[in-house]
């Protein structure tokens, strides 16, 4: 495909996404397709491109040329890999220039400026200087402190590569992946990892660190927190270490805001105060602010940052080039710029067309652009109109007035990019393109049949359905979920569950699917049987027809139409509730779900976009070659000349590291899958569309794949060949294969039957039937299907192992076989005619087309198996038979040798006017298809199906090789490290990463980025579009995917806003008493463990041991050392007042007793498990006393350092505490290439047993439950409350008898849970790595409470209180149980039907059997404290029948609101609904989602801040993006309340919001009371 520009791009995308959607949806009613497609085509699914104007950098002074004026040292010269000559940028000159003159500075220059050597430079050139003057002393001179360790890492490799050869320097990184000791083997190690030898300046252990403390310190800052309090650490910053400490450098400084903002300044205040002269500071950020708006709050911001001084001089800007009009000689024409774009290599061509309006005197393509378009009145057009902000290409267009075409002004946009002086261009023009997913499909049963692409209950008083199709039928369904109402049954649309996590627990989310038209069940497959029902096609009324007492609606005049409830129960129970896991109509089936709705959900909807982008950045090749015509004798003209090929890459970003993981794996499988047919074709096209054998097709394809190295995997190019070939032959994609798409097929050779019977032995046994030799041998090619849907075709030539058969061939990858009379069920074997059923598809068949009555037919098939088939293959050889015997008697395979591949070239298509199906066989214009009474017509499939998607992609996509790998944090470092080599490269062309490359990774030149979702800030897109737009010779192209969420449709909307928006500087409140009073602790604790190394150890030292008493003495001394250097060094301000001489403790000890409660904590843990281990052992409870012993001692022996982080003693910097593993074992064998480790929170969902985690394109299953090696794991007990539904909870069986609300819970069951706090293992892999994971889910979060109320409240008076907590408790819990092993730890899901125990042979993860065969019931649960905004609003009554619906509309709205107003992501922040009892109404509970609390909710803490929040809140759900009376994904909804989507409501919402904000604007303005103490 020739290259296209970003404006083609985007109108191919769009097109082609909508060509893929109209392939995917179709319908068997031709009327209700052509409505579909004409909304389709109207519905506005792709915005852009949007252009955005960015100048260039002014240049600065090079290296050479500053040495020369003395700023920088001669030593620099010494220094690798830096260029002397290159000028600099301006910026990066000022920040030399201040920074060399003694001050700090606040470096804010863009992406792609070179931000890095803002700060580099200078701070080697002051350590050459010192050298110069002979300082060569050990100790720290600059601390470099990022926000996570991959910058750390990416730093680490620019510094080894300058001072590689300069001994002098030392420099070192000490994060969580910094080894203890260093060993002998350790350098080597690490020269592995990254590729380069590891100089002897580089100290990479944390015992030579210590040691001797390198010149150049690089950390995180949650490390900086432990290496400020360990005792053993303390030496690295010992005074005389630090005396010529001069900096630290704080990068991607705009991602600490809010209470990170807040700790990093106190812990900054506490490192600088170490130092006897405090060190520079030098911040970086890309989005800190905008120039000549944010000056005072940057400034303001570095202030409370670093607690030094700033002023608006220190900020480091990046200076522009401002395009000041030159004389303008010309209006270039138009088609002169689509001659210069398209030779642009060619500088004979070049100066001709340039020559027509000026002279250039250089060779260099680029600065002839340059001169040329300098002068030309169109660039200044396109400047004045882009300035101030971007614009949609086609709206720049129009202002540019006539002038130009459209090519013309790309060809424009292009040059503009490509010209460049000096290492100057004009200016760069970016473009940025959104695209959405369609929100669902909605249909009225009327007879003239209304469908609209926007959600709704009703289309023109009629109820509306939401609809759906087979997968790979295309068969459509509705939807829905059967409730009763007033003693109806009514089908009410799924507002529940989405449908593709179909996997649920729960038994009230299954979801009820309905065929429109009537189906039986085909042979051979267990499919579910289909249940008539009558509907009211206006309110949705229905019953079953086999309820002859059924009552009915009252609507009258309404017509009632049947439907077809499809029965997804079996004999082992319900495997899918809200998907049905086969289609009555096809057979197919899929543990993933067989129904997709018109919402094709986030992992198939940015596979199809990721691909269609990949198609479109596409270069035609440029490679020049002799042709045939005149020779020369010219030797120089006799080279074959080739351009350098350009590798197609692009950056993806994820939200999470499974997204990034999962998205990796689903790409590269769909492009395998389209790759495969299309190999398939080209084979036929070299083949000149000949028919051809199986075998060698098979040949033929391993050549192929062979020398283009297409495929990435460990398969050999033979086996990947029988892949290709049985994914079609087996029917892997139902109506999608080859055949279904009018392209190809696989053929039986019949040719020993054709030659073994006579056109007259057909007619004597056949002749009243009207049936031919031809008609007879099409009828066999038909019901011989059989053996391919059965997955009875013996393709052992292939060598494909189970594994790899599971991995590719999904459900058709087993060994089964066909019997001509199976009596019995019989596992893989399937019974060629009807056994339990009167009539089978083969039977039905052949009545069809023979006119014939079911005896008739099983006689015919009779003939067919016994007489022809059996018969045949007796007479042939062993390689030539056509069924092959199995080691069953009687029980046959077909043999894959005897197909044959034929096309729709050489071969009759014929379509069925009722159903559509393509197919090459035809007996007397029947339809082959079950059930289908159409009548088939001769066609050309090129014309019937020109538009569809996946037959065009078969055809013409191109065939290459495409390598996808993921970059997250779940992989190895060195791995890790390889892929972003790889990549930077050219070797890997789509990195899918999670977040981690938004800041300042270098992966070299970049065009393309795609962003799967709309990033959460201005300031995060501007990060990741920032990747893209580092190579001169093409336009950046930005593409976001946007989901159905609500934040992702509020920027579809506008894109502008995100694009450009505002970036504003992190806002904070120093004066934070808790943040402050943790870190005055966290000093205390430092000093005393320096001198008291002792109750370092561990928890039982500390609390248990006298530590804790000491440390009481300890600070009622008030030690002077820590009084000075609180007082005069940490906090000296007078602000502070309140917290020298000590009264800080004071202060503590009266309102913030953290330690205190620490100590007591844990001391009552230990007593009540004490209390628990006596009861057990006076009830003769032994093997409970054990259990409870094991967990007293895991209290006793935790690290300090964790118990205090986890109880807040010490800051946490919001990082999980509770962090626990999912270790990886592959057949026994513990894999240690991964890291896979979540926050608790998270992993009982996410890691819990059964569920599927996908890393480095595998997939692991979870099995167990890591258990202490003597013991059990910590056991809680619960109830839940039958009134507010408030959990209960304690250590012990001992429930309170009343609830708060006053119920009485004596009568009511517990249940206990378990924290699997040592994390889980995984087991054997049973799917695919192409299905997507499952998972179980968590619950919703339940209020615990025992926060500390914090002293903010805002009131108004019988309308709004608002109060906020400190260290909330909450508990969440795994919505599934689970049986598991008290030996081993094995679990497996519990199905609906649970006891307490369960016997079950099983393995343990060493895969050796368990001697423990009885498993127990279990929950799996986690209490975590966070911090809690609590809201009563007594007008959300719980006596108003709709008043929770109300609250949690509100609740769902505000949170939205909260999001855009504060820029929180959405997913740190959530909310529960809890009943008040003094006010008998609903309270809104907002909470940080990251445990121990992030400071996020506290933030609503103001009364604009709550106006803004409910303005931007009520703006979100009046937007009419579906019916009042509902809800959407574009206002209320999202994946994690989808237990609530059916209460959700958009009319609700706007009523609560609108009360609230007349109360607040008008009617109680000055009843507002802040009550805020500092």
């Amino acid at each position: 495909m020739k290259k296209l520009n970003p404006v083609e791009r985007s109108n191919y995308i769009n097109k082609r996404y909508k060509e893929y959607l109209s392939s995917t949806f179709k319908f068997d009613n031709d009327k209700t397709q052509s409505i579909f497609e004409k909304k389709l085509e109207n519905e506005n699914l792709f915005k852009g491109p949007y252009v955005d104007l960015i100048l260039p950098f002014k240049k600065g002074k090079n290296i050479n040329e500053l040495i020369d004026e003395g700023i920088m040292s001669p030593l620099f010269k010494k220094l690798e890999n830096i260029d002397y000559n290159r000028p600099l940028y301006l910026h990066q000159e000022k920040a030399i220039r201040n920074i060399n003159f003694g001050r700090g500075a606040i470096i804010t220059t863009g992406t792609g400026s070179g931000k890095t050597e803002c700060f580099l430079y200078p701070i080697l050139n002051d350590i050459l200087k010192s050298i110069e003057e002979g300082n060569n002393e050990i100790g720290i001179r600059a601390i470099f402190l990022y926000p996570m360790n991959a910058l750390v890492n990416d730093q680490i490799d620019r510094f080894r590569s300058i001072l590689s050869k300069y001994p002098k320097i030392s420099y070192g990184f000490y994060t969580g992946d910094t080894d203890e000791k260093e060993t002998n083997t350790l350098r080597e190690k690490l020269k592995e990892i990254n590729g380069v030898e590891i100089p002897q300046n580089e100290l990479v252990s944390r015992e030579s660190i210590r040691e001797n403390p390198p010149h150049l310190l690089f950390t995180n800052y949650s490390m900086l927190e432990y290496l400020l309090i360990r005792p053993k650490d303390s030496a690295i910053f010992q005074k005389e270490r630090l005396k010529n400490w001069k900096f630290v450098v704080l990068d991607e400084a705009h991602t600490y805001n809010g209470a990170l903002g807040i700790e990093l300044s106190m812990l900054m205040r506490r490192l600088t105060s170490l130092a006897n002269i405090k060190p520079n500071f030098i911040l970086t950020s890309a989005t800190l602010g905008e120039k000549g708006k944010s000056e005072k709050d940057i400034v303001e911001f570095a202030k409370k940052l670093t607690s030094t001084n700033f002023e608006e001089k220190d900020i480091i800007f990046s200076e522009r080039i401002d395009l000041k009009k030159q004389k303008v000689l010309y209006s270039i024409s138009g088609t002169d710029y689509i001659l210069l774009k398209e030779n642009i290599d060619d500088s004979n061509t070049i100066r001709k067309i340039v020559g027509k309006y000026i002279d250039v005197n250089t060779e260099n393509n680029k600065e002839i652009i340059y001169e040329l378009l300098i002068h030309d009145k169109n660039i200044y057009e396109i400047y004045n109109i882009l300035k101030e902000n971007c614009l949609e290409f086609n709206e720049l267009y129009k202002l540019m007035g006539s002038c130009l075409e459209v090519d013309e002004l790309i060809s424009l946009i292009d040059l503009i990019n490509f010209a460049d002086k000096n290492g100057e261009g004009i200016y760069d023009l970016k473009y940025h393109s959104f695209v959405r997913p369609l929100s669902g499909a909605y249909i009225t049963l009327t007879d003239d049949t209304q469908l609209t692409l926007t959600k709704t209950n009703y289309i023109n008083g009629y109820k509306a359905f939401e609809l759906g199709n087979c997968r790979y039928c295309n068969t459509p369904y509705i939807f829905g979920k059967i409730k009763d109402k007033d003693g109806l049954n009514y089908l009410y649309q799924n507002n529940e569950i989405d449908i593709y996590e179909n996997y649920g627990e729960n038994k009230n989310y299954i979801i009820d699917y309905f065929l429109l038209n009537k189906e039986d069940e085909d042979n051979g497959t267990d499919l579910s049987q289909l249940e008539e029902y009558e509907i009211c096609i206006k309110c949705g009324e229905l019953h079953s027809t086999n309820n002859l007492n059924a009552l009915k609606c009252d609507c009258k005049n309404t017509k009632r139409v049947k439907i077809y409830k499809v029965n997804n129960s079996n004999s082992k129970g319900i495997s899918i509730y809200n998907n049905i896991n086969s289609c009555p109509c096809c057979g197919h089936k899929s543990h993933s779900g067989i129904v997709r709705n018109f919402n094709l959900g986030k992992d198939e909807g940015t596979a199809i976009i990721a691909q269609l982008l990949f198609e479109a950045i596409d270069e035609e090749d440029n490679s020049y070659e002799n042709k045939k015509g005149k020779l020369s004798l010219s030797l120089s003209n006799n080279k074959v000349k080739k351009n350098k090929k350009k590798v197609k890459q692009f950056l993806t970003f994820s939200d999470s590291r499974q997204q990034a993981s999962f998205a990796a794996t689903f790409f590269d499988s769909n492009h395998d899958r389209m790759l495969r047919k299309r190999l398939i074709w080209e084979i036929i096209k070299k083949n000149n569309y000949r028919d051809i054998s199986i075998n060698e097709v098979a040949s033929l394809l391993t050549e192929e794949i062979k020398k283009n190295e297409l495929f990435n995997n460990s398969m050999t190019s033979h086996k990947n060949a029988w892949i290709t070939l049985l994914t079609d032959l087996l029917k892997v994609d139902g109506s999608y294969d080859g055949e279904g798409m009018g392209l190809y097929y696989f053929d039986i050779d019949l040719s020993d039957i054709d030659n073994g019977i006579s056109e007259e032995d057909v007619e004597y046994e056949l002749g009243n039937y009207h049936i031919n030799k031809q008609e007879l041998l099409t009828i066999i090619q038909i019901i011989l299907t059989v053996f391919k849907t059965s997955s009875a075709v013996n393709y052992s030539k292939s060598t494909l192992t189970p594994e790899e058969k599971k991995e590719y061939l999904d459900y058709r990858r087993f060994d089964n076989a066909i019997m001509y009379s199976c009596p019995s069920t019989i596992s893989g074997i399937k019974s060629f005619t009807p056994i339990k059923k009167t009539t089978n598809f083969a039977t039905r068949y052949i009545e069809k087309v023979c006119n014939c009555n079911k005896d008739e037919a099983i006689e015919l098939m009779n003939i067919i198996f016994n007489n022809l088939l059996l018969s045949v293959s007796e007479q042939l050889g062993e390689n030539e038979r056509l069924l092959i015997s199995t080691s069953r008697q009687g029980a046959y395979q077909f043999n894959v040798s005897r197909y044959i591949l034929k096309n729709y070239k050489s071969s009759n298509y014929y379509q069925c006017k009722k159903c559509g199906t393509l197919t090459p066989y035809n007996v007397h214009d029947k339809c082959p298809v079950d059930h289908c009474d159409g009548k088939l017509i001769k066609i050309d499939p090129d014309k019937v199906l020109e538009n569809n998607f996946y037959r065009n992609e078969y055809k013409n996509k191109k065939i290459e090789k495409i390598v996808i790998q993921e970059h997250t944090a779940q992989i190895e470092r060195n791995m890790a490290k390889k892929f972003q080599n790889d990549f930077k490269n050219k070797l890997i062309n789509i990195l899918s990463c999670s977040t981690t490359f938004e800041m300042g990774i270098d992966i070299g030149d970049l065009e393309t980025v795609f962003m799967r979702n709309v990033p959460p800030t201005p300031a995060n897109y501007v990060q990741r579009a920032g990747r893209a737009g580092r190579r001169k010779d093409s336009s950046a192209y930005i593409l976001t995917y946007c989901g159905t969420g609500s934040h992702d449709y509020t920027y579809f909307c506008d894109p502008q806003k995100m694009i450009s928006g505002t970036i504003m500087p992190p806002l904070f409140n120093v004066l934070n008493k808790k943040i402050i009073l943790r870190h005055l602790m966290a000093i205390c604790l430092g000093y005393f463990f320096r001198d008291n190394p002792q109750y370092f150890k561990n928890v039982h030292e500390l609390v248990f041991n006298d530590g804790y008493q000491e440390f009481n003495i300890y600070l009622r001394k008030k030690p002077k050392v820590i009084q000075e250097y609180i007082d005069r060094k940490v906090i000296p301000e007078s602000i502070y007042s309140e917290y020298h001489n000590f009264k800080w403790l004071e202060k503590m000890d009266e309102e913030d007793k953290k330690m205190d409660q620490f100590v007591n904590s844990i001391k009552e843990q230990n007593k009540d498990f004490e209390n628990a281990k006596d009861d057990a052992i006076n009830e003769g409870r032994y093997r409970d006393a054990d259990s409870i012993e094991n967990q007293i001692k895991r209290i006793h022996d935790m690290k300090i350092i964790d118990a205090l982080s986890k109880y807040c003693v010490i800051p946490k910097y919001g990082f999980p505490v509770d962090v626990v593993d999912l270790k990886l074992y592959v057949n026994g064998v513990i894999d240690n290439r991964y890291d896979l480790n979540r926050d608790l929170r998270i992993a009982i969902s996410e890691y819990a047993p059964d569920s599927e985690v996908i890393v480095n394109k595998k997939k692991y299953t979870s099995k167990y439950i890591t258990l202490p090696k003597v013991g059990e794991l910590e056991k809680r007990y619960f109830c839940c409350c039958p009134t507010c539904k408030k959990i209960n909870l304690t250590i012990d069986k001992k429930i309170a008898n009343y609830c708060e609300c006053g119920e009485d819970l004596s009568g009511e069951r517990i249940e206990s849970f378990i924290e699997p706090s040592l994390g889980f293992k995984t087991g054997i892999t049973k799917e695919s790595t192409r299905m997507k994971p499952k998972r179980s889910y968590s619950g919703e979060i339940s209020y615990i409470g025992k926060g500390i109320k914090d002293d903010e409240e805002i009131l108004i008076p019988n309308r709004l209180i608002i109060e906020s907590f400190s260290n909330d408790h909450l508990l969440v819990l795994n919505k599934s149980n689970f049986y598991t092993c008290p030996v081993c730890g094995y679990s497996e899901k519990s199905t609906n039907n649970l006891t307490l125990t369960k016997s079950a042979k099983h393995k343990n993860y060493r895969q050796y059997d368990c001697s423990c065969d009885e498993l127990n019931l279990t929950r799996i649960g986690h209490v975590f404290q966070t911090d809690v905004v609590k809201l009563e609003i007594p007008s959300l009554g719980i006596n108003d029948k709709n008043g929770f619906a109300k609250a949690l509309s509100f609740m769902y709205a505000l949170l939205e609101g909260i999001s855009i107003a504060m820029n929180i992501e959405r997913e740190d922040i959530d909310g529960v609904v809890k009943w008040n009892y003094e006010f008998e109404s609903y309270d809104i509970l907002l909470f940080d989602n990251v445990p121990g609390g992030a400071g996020h909710v506290k933030r609503l803490m103001g009364k604009q801040k709550i106006i803004k929040s409910l303005q931007i809140a009520l703006n979100k759900v009046s937007k009419s993006c579906c019916d009042e009376d509902t809800s959407c994904y574009n206002c209320l909804r999202n994946y994690y309340n989808q237990t609530y989507h059916s209460l959700l409501k958009r009319k609700y919402a706007i009523e609560v919001l609108n009360n609230l904000l007349n109360d607040l604007n008008y009617n109680n303005i000055q009843c507002i009371e802040e009550r805020i103490f500092v």
